[in-house]
């Protein structure tokens, strides 16, 4: 379950990295500079929760380990896709939020 957490947040970020430019387009387009600083702001979140699972390990006596691993693996196929369907700027920000806070609940 780790590791598939570490591998789908790598492909996310990578997918994101990839989609830049048009996702900053549709945030610039949805809500103006503020959207953009929105979306970078969970961009450098979602990074950094994925630097800090790399640096140290999940908490597994957390009695809630699976529990919160599987939801973070969740919301991160739907962030994913939602990446690269370029649907919807406020959905990206909701599950980049939602996925940095699943991540530091396990942490």
């Amino acid at each position: 379950m780790e590791g598939q957490l570490k591998t789908v947040l790598s492909e996310t970020i990578r997918d994101f990295n990839s989609n830049r430019t048009s996702i900053l387009k549709l945030a610039f387009d949805s809500g103006g500079q503020a959207a953009v600083t929105k979306v970078e702001q969970g961009y450098d979140a979602l990074r950094n929760a994925y630097s800090e699972i790399l640096r140290r390990q999940l908490d597994k006596n957390n009695h809630r380990y699976e529990e919160l691993v599987t939801a973070a693996n969740s919301e991160t196929e739907k962030l994913k896709a939602s990446i690269n369907q370029l649907n919807n700027i406020n959905d990206i920000t909701n599950l980049m939020t939602a996925v940095v806070k699943f991540i530091g609940r396990i942490i």
